[in-house]
C-alpha cells in the first residue's frame, strides 16, 4: 500500500442482516485502524436486461420499475442504519444501477469506476439453501473469484431485534 493514500475499504450494503453485519464489521475495523482510511458503502441495483423484443421489454420495464422502487426504500433503511456510525467513522455512500447481476456490476465498478486502488472489500454472506446450495450463485463467491484485492466475507447476521427498541 502506498503510504500517501488512505487505506480504502469498499463495503457492499444491501439492507439484509448480512449486509448490515458487513457494514458493522467495516466500521469496527476503521475505528481500530491506525492509518487514514476511505470507507465506501456501495449499494448495487441490478436491473433486468432489455432485449430486442418490444413485448418482452414492456414487462422488463415494469419489473425494473419495481426493482428501482424497492431499492429506493431499501437505501433509505440502509442510510438510517449507517447513521449510527456517523460519530465514529467517516464514510461515502455510492449507489449504482446497471443491467445484469450484482457481482459483475460491483466488480466492474471497483475496477473502472472508483479510480483508486481498493485495499479490502467487505461483503455479507447468507447461508446456502435450496437451489443456491446446488448451483452456487453467491455474490461473495463471484467477488472473491474476480477481484484482485482481499475480500472479507462476514458470515454473521446483524441482529435486527436490537433496533426494535429504538436503539
Amino acid at each position: 500500500m502506498d503510504a500517501s493514500r488512505p487505506y480504502t475499504l469498499v463495503v457492499r450494503v444491501d439492507g439484509t442482516p448480512e449486509g448490515y453485519a458487513a457494514a458493522e464489521y467495516a466500521c469496527s475495523l476503521c475505528v481500530k485502524l491506525k492509518v487514514s482510511y476511505r470507507l465506501i458503502f456501495l449499494y448495487v441495483v441490478a436491473l433486468y436486461r432489455r432485449t430486442a423484443l418490444n413485448l418482452i421489454n414492456r414487462q422488463t420495464d415494469q419489473l425494473n420499475a419495481d426493482i428501482r422502487e424497492d431499492a429506493e426504500n431499501s437505501m433509505i433503511k440502509c442510510k438510517q442504519f449507517l447513521s449510527r456510525f456517523e460519530s465514529l467513522v467517516t464514510y461515502e455512500w455510492i449507489s449504482i444501477k446497471d443491467e445484469g447481476n450484482i457481482g459483475p456490476i460491483m466488480v466492474q465498478f471497483i475496477h473502472d469506476g472508483l479510480n483508486t486502488p481498493v485495499d479490502l472489500v467487505v461483503v455479507g454472506r447468507t447461508a446456502s439453501t435450496g437451489i443456491k446450495k446446488i448451483v452456487g450463485g453467491h455474490v461473495s463467491d463471484y467477488i472473491i473469484a474476480h477481484l484482485k484485492c482481499p475480500v472479507m466475507v462476514v458470515k454473521n447476521e446483524y441482529d435486527l431485534s436490537d433496533d426494535e427498541g429504538g436503539h
